[in-house]
């Protein structure tokens, strides 16, 4: 690729990287030693689930996350039931 690396990250006696640039807190990160020597890091994208929240309906606690299930909702869970 280049010459020259254009940043040169160094690892603590623990291993851990510090680059406030290229890795925000909290991040997950996939990392994998290339054929050519090099480490190739890629930020892994977590989809965000739904919140569920308990409600209380006629003495009863339920779990919901405020979104209504449709009736196709439930073809596709019934196929994928064993």
């Amino acid at each position: 690729m280049w010459d020259y690396p254009i940043m040169k990250l160094v690892a603590d006696s623990r291993g851990r990287l510090t680059a406030a640039d290229l890795f925000r807190p909290n991040t997950a990160f996939d990392a994998s030693p290339q054929p050519d020597g090099s480490i190739r890091i890629v930020e892994l994208v977590e989809k965000k689930a739904p919140r569920a929240r308990i409600v209380r309906r006629g003495g009863r606690m339920y779990l919901t996350n405020g979104r209504k299930i449709t009736l196709a909702d439930c073809q596709r869970a019934l196929e994928d039931f064993p």
